[in-house]
């Protein structure tokens, strides 16, 4: 009884430990592992799906605000009178 108490304990120190080193080493890996998927993307040809879909977003993108920014415009001389 004894030593299963003692192995509990122990292993819950072990996994409270495991648990803090992987909460300060979580940001530090997902920024390296995005820089390494970003150099990945960098080194693919232009023709490749996901940099075909990444240019495509950037146009999508750039085409929503010029049409955002064409009806903030007031109405112009186009437009029939009443």
């Amino acid at each position: 009884m004894r030593r299963l108490i003692i192995v509990t304990v122990l292993a819950a120190c072990v996994l409270l430990a495991m648990r803090k080193m992987a909460e300060r080493a979580g940001p530090v890996m997902r920024q390296r592992c995005s820089e390494m998927c970003d150099g990945m993307l960098a080194n693919m040809p232009e023709s490749f799906p996901p940099n075909r879909m990444m240019a495509d977003l950037e146009s999508i993108k750039e085409q929503t605000a010029r049409i955002l920014e064409e009806l903030k415009e007031p109405p112009g001389v186009d437009e029939p009178q009443e």
